[in-house]
């Protein structure tokens, strides 16, 4: 069983994630440039870091649950697919 699953994700990895990351793409993009702002921010702020901080790691949790978002529709695809057969 270990050896389909790895199969199934090197599969969907290939064929099936850069689909439904591209859905993802302008809202992935906004987050990086945000987090990418607020790192700079960060560098010349004083006491006023802690709220960049949260700010930045709610953009890299963004980021985080559009790949996964990809990576789950990709393998529900193949597991319908797989259903048909």
């Amino acid at each position: 069983m270990e050896k389909l699953m790895n199969a199934l994700m090197l599969y969907a990895s290939e064929h099936r994630v850069k689909r439904y990351e591209l859905e993802t793409y302008p809202e992935d993009q906004l987050a990086r440039q945000e987090a990418e702002k607020l790192l700079e921010y960060l560098k010349s702020l004083g006491p006023e870091a802690e709220q960049s901080v949260k700010r930045l790691n709610i953009e890299l949790e963004t980021v985080s649950i559009s790949q996964n978002q990809a990576y789950f529709l990709a393998g529900l695809s193949i597991g319908l697919e797989l259903g048909r057969l």
